[in-house]
Formats: C-alpha cells, sequence, structure tokens
C-alpha cells in the first residue's frame, strides 16, 4: 500500500492551492481584459439605464437594479422560511422523521435549476398574471419566488446542522432553568448558531446570484427600471439572465461583447467581495471563541 510522506503531502497541497489560486488569477484577469473594451468604448454610458446595441447604448443599471431586487425578494422569503424549517427538524421532529426530510431536502438541493424555471413558467407565472390580474406572471417577483425556493433547501440544510452542532449541555442548562422551549431556541440555541446561521445565508446569497437558467424562464426580458422603482409585478433583467440571452448574439471582441463581460465581471467581483467578507466574519468568530 502506497503511503504519502511528510514531503511529498506538503507539495501535493502547495500545488493544489497555487492551481487553484492561479485559476482564479486567470479568470480575474480574461474578464477584466475583456470588460476593457466597454470601459474605455462606452465609459460612463455604462452608468445609464439605456441600453441599444444598435445605438451603441450599453447601460447596465437595469440589469443591476434587476440583480438586485431578485436576490433581496429571495432572501426576503427564504431567510425566515429556512431558518423556521430548520428549527423545526432539528428542536421539534422526532429523529425518524429528521431522516425523512433531510432526505428530501437533498433531493430537492438536486434538482436542476432548468427543472425549476420550467415550473415558474407552468405554475408560478400564471398564478402570479391571475392573482394580481397582470398581461403577464413573468415578473421580477415571480423570479424571486423561485430563487427562494432554490436557496431553501442550502439555508435549512446548513441552519439545522448548526443547531445539531450546539452542544446539548446547553438546552439541559436552560431548560432546568425553567425556561419554555421557544425560549431555549430563540434565546439560547439561535445565539450560539448565529454564526453559523449567517453563513448559510450568504450561501444561498451566492447561489441566488449565480443562478441562470431559472431566472431567464421567468423574469421576462424587459431592460428598464420600473416606475415606482419598487414595483415588482414587472418583467425584469438581471446580470445573469442578460447573459445567457444575449452573449451568444454578440460579436466577440465588439463593444456589444465587452459590455456583457463587464456585466459577467461586476457579478465576479460581487461573490468574491461576499466571499471575503463571510471568511472574515468566520475568523472573527474563532477569535471569539479563544
Amino acid at each position: 500500500m502506497f503511503v504519502l510522506n511528510n514531503r511529498t503531502g506538503k507539495s501535493i497541497l502547495l500545488t493544489s492551492t497555487l492551481l487553484s489560486g492561479g485559476i482564479i488569477v486567470v479568470v480575474f484577469s480574461v474578464l477584466l481584459m475583456q470588460s476593457l473594451g466597454a470601459i474605455q468604448g462606452a465609459g460612463l454610458g455604462l452608468i445609464s439605464t439605456e441600453w441599444n446595441p444598435a445605438l451603441g447604448q450599453f447601460g447596465i443599471l437595469s440589469m443591476l437594479y434587476g440583480t438586485v431586487m431578485v436576490t433581496g425578494i429571495a432572501l426576503l422569503l427564504a431567510v425566515p422560511v429556512g431558518i423556521s424549517c430548520a428549527i423545526l427538524i432539528s428542536e421539534v421532529l422526532p429523529s425518524r422523521f429528521r431522516i425523512i426530510v433531510k432526505s428530501t431536502l437533498e433531493v430537492l438541493a438536486g434538482i436542476p435549476s432548468i427543472i425549476y424555471g420550467l415550473i415558474g413558467v407552468a405554475l408560478f407565472s400564471v398564478w402570479i398574471g391571475n392573482i394580481f390580474e397582470l398581461s403577464t406572471g413573468r415578473t421580477i417577483l415571480t423570479a424571486g419566488i423561485i430563487l427562494a425556493i432554490m436557496i431553501l433547501p442550502i439555508i435549512i440544510t446548513l441552519t439545522e446542522e448548526a443547531l445539531q452542532n450546539v452542544p446539548s449541555h446547553y438546552r439541559e442548562s436552560a431548560l432546568a432553568l425553567g425556561l419554555y422551549k421557544y425560549e431555549v431556541i430563540t434565546g439560547t440555541l439561535l445565539s450560539l448558531a448565529k454564526r453559523d446561521i449567517v453563513i448559510a445565508v450568504l450561501l444561498g446569497l451566492g447561489r441566488a446570484l449565480g443562478e441562470t437558467m431559472a431566472v431567464m424562464l421567468v423574469i421576462g426580458s424587459i431592460d428598464r427600471i420600473p416606475d415606482p422603482i419598487l414595483n415588482v409585478f414587472v418583467p425584469g433583467q438581471t446580470i445573469t439572465s442578460k447573459l445567457g440571452r444575449e452573449i451568444t448574439e454578440s460579436a466577440f471582441g465588439s463593444l456589444h461583447f465587452s459590455s456583457m463581460i463587464f456585466m459577467g465581471f461586476l457579478l465576479m467581483i460581487v461573490v468574491f467581495a461576499i466571499t471575503i467578507l463571510s471568511q472574515r466574519y468566520i475568523k472573527s468568530g474563532d477569535r471569539l471563541h479563544e
């Protein structure tokens, strides 16, 4: 049997680390280089709401708005529902039912995003259109609901694991002091698991920001900011849905293509920033527990 010695193991780890870092640098560099054409050619025109390749207009504000709104709706719906479900699974359900529910969540997490998109087109867009008497149910709200459903398994699973990782003696001590069950959960368990719950939400946020197919199918394709600005019952566009629709229609090296890559570059920066913030949050929690 082949056994790795200490030197070989360190070499493999170092190589893997350098390879991973190199891939990130290459992706970042390629996106930046391909975005320079848009930065130099469109300039401040990128910071506008007008998108018309035929006229040389490449404003990305409407896509940024759609990304923020859809992601915000998804988190607004998924976070309270996800945490509540995690509490139910971890602290209320008997262990035999807990296994069934967790297995079901794992299946939901593995469903391809295109399936969620098709369900959104066939069901949710029709329901939204009928309930609110809209001409089309493919709206920002519909996209937010679909995203919320997609990130729920992530938030529920990780939050439930965070609650399970709280040592049992905290529960026993709280109950011995005469606290009710809900007081133990809200006052003790959620407080102790807060850091891991925040990380679960951030992972869900990362999934929501990067989703393409499901959003593209249900959000519509209107490149504008609605009036009033908080109107979520109109079609919109996100960065990922815009990329999914138009990237193949743009000529490589053109200003249109460069503007599309620039939007992807901005999205990568946002995801990268979220990752850094989550890592700093983890490290700050570790220092507090030392």
